[in-house]
């Protein structure tokens, strides 16, 4: 079943690139957002999410677009791994100490996420917000 999904989510995204080559960025946009409701860590749709508001100078659609990635991407990271140390409970206190130890655990037993993805993210909301404060009010 799982592979359904993801062979959907490969015709989504081959049919959002089709309709961006096309010129038909709104197209492209609603196909990319049903892309990541399927998979919240699609980063491929993340990605062009972005790229198409910044190519439309939207910044505020942008930075919107940014922190739902953020938002969304760091959920269902959370979800994931608490299922797994619920379904692992004999490896997880083990698991535990050692991540704590090594400082990839907090204090409140999450993960330390220093995913690269998260990093651009990060540094294109940094990008976003400067333009938006050198933008002068309407």
């Amino acid at each position: 079943m799982a592979q359904g999904k993801n062979t959907s989510n490969r015709q989504l995204l081959v049919k959002a690139k089709d309709a961006e080559s096309q010129g038909d960025a709104e197209g492209a946009i609603m196909l990319y957002q049903q892309a990541v409701k399927n998979n919240p860590r699609e980063e491929q749709a993340w990605q062009r999410l972005m790229v198409l508001y910044r190519k439309k100078k939207d910044y505020e659609g942008e930075l919107k677009v940014i922190n739902l990635a953020f938002k969304t991407y760091e959920t269902h990271t959370l979800k994931t791994q608490q299922e797994w140390l619920r379904q692992n409970k004999k490896v997880a206190t083990l698991f535990k100490s050692l991540a704590k130890s090594l400082g990839l655990m907090n204090s409140k037993d999450v993960m330390v996420n220093d995913d690269p993805v998260l990093d651009k993210w990060r540094h294109r909301k940094e990008w976003v917000t400067a333009r938006l404060k050198k933008r002068p009010k309407k």
